[in-house]
């Protein structure tokens, strides 16, 4: 067999190779699992500082503790009792883009009403700030600002918290804020609802007054030109102007003509003056049912909330708590007694090294 079929070979099938496995012969331990021997040695040293000092940090914690107890008791810090309401608003308007919530919230913190709480409490007295001090009053009110906490929650209610030293101050407090809330806001309403009385009573008067005036014109062609009723008198006139041309009627045809003459004449004025006076009244009705509205609206007397909880007096105190005074004080007290005695074990030790060289040469 010739040609290129002749010299084919068939090529060989490639042999699978298995790479070979290396086990390393030396296990190296990772870096995580490295002994900090340093900071072993260290920490031991730090030990054998509080074992050769214990009797001084026993002593310095117990009069920390001894100390802290005692500068925290009612003798020191007068303890503080809180009264909470929870509310939500009811029968605002708001002003503009804001929510009823938000405009509460507003509300509740005006100066008029942090004004009529330290003038009812006399919170001046009862913190116990020196009127003749010349700032005597941004004292009350700092005061004031820091023992009471207006804030929205995330389901948009109102929380009020009262710390006096006194549970039932706080408490009245609490409900006299939420008096003085819902006066104000009648007060804001009312105020907005006057302005819009005092329009539709101005627009009212001005309506009567067209309406009188296109009154006394009717009246006018009515007594004067007999015209009561366009429609109906041109009907019956021309009817009854007929009758008489045809003979069949009876009558006196002056007063037909006269009756015909003066429809003409002053017909589309009494239809003009008519059309003029329902409008007038119509558009009196209307402003009288708003006027009627406003009228309710200042005379009214709402309440702008709603209760979810009501204050009461507590009967255990808010501030302060003396355990956690008693745990932070032992505790800084203890790490600034530590940092003094290691200042103290270090300078000691350069000391003793001084004094080794010195022998040592």
């Amino acid at each position: 067999m010739s040609g290129p079929k002749a010299n084919y070979v068939k090529p060989e099938k490639p042999k699978l190779q298995i790479p070979r496995i290396v086990v390393p012969k030396i296990i190296k331990w990772p870096n995580e699992i490295n002994f900090d021997m340093e900071n072993i040695f260290s920490n031991m040293n730090l030990f054998k500082i509080m074992i050769k000092w214990r009797l001084h940090l026993i002593i310095i914690i117990a009069a920390a503790v001894g100390l802290s107890t005692l500068f925290s008791c009612s003798w020191f810090i007068k303890p503080k009792y809180k009264s909470t309401a929870v509310l939500y608003p009811s029968n605002l308007i708001p002003y503009s883009s804001e929510t009823p919530t938000e405009l509460m919230l507003q509300i509740f913190r005006s100066d008029d009403i942090r004004d009529s709480l330290i003038s009812k409490f006399d919170l001046t007295e009862h913190y116990d700030v020196d009127k003749n001090d010349k700032y005597y009053y941004t004292k009350v009110i700092k005061e004031f600002e820091s023992n009471v906490d207006v804030r929205k929650t995330e389901y948009e209610s109102v929380v009020i918290d009262i710390l006096d030293n006194e549970p039932e101050v706080a408490c009245k407090m609490v409900k006299e804020m939420v008096n003085l809330f819902n006066k104000k806001a009648r007060k804001m309403q009312r105020d907005k609802s006057l302005e819009i009385l005092k329009i539709d009573e101005t627009q009212l008067a001005q309506k009567q007054i067209q309406i009188d005036t296109l009154g006394k014109k009717l009246d006018t062609l009515r007594v004067h030109y007999g015209i009561l009723d366009y429609t109906v008198q041109t009907k019956e006139s021309m009817k009854a102007y007929y009758k008489m041309l045809g003979g069949s009627g009876k009558g006196n045809m002056n007063s037909v003509t006269g009756t015909i003459e003066n429809l003409k004449t002053k017909g589309g004025d009494f239809i003009l003056l008519s059309d003029l006076f329902y409008a007038a009244t119509a558009s009196y009705n209307k402003l009288k049912e708003d006027y009627e509205n406003a009228l309710k609206d200042v005379t009214k007397e709402l309440t702008y909330t709603n209760y979810v909880s009501s204050p009461i007096p507590a009967d255990k105190k808010t501030y302060p708590i003396r355990w956690l005074i008693v745990v932070i004080t032992t505790l800084a007290t203890f790490i600034f007694s530590m940092i003094v005695i290691m200042l103290l074990e270090n300078a000691k030790r350069k000391e003793d090294e001084k004094i080794s060289k010195a022998e040592g040469a």
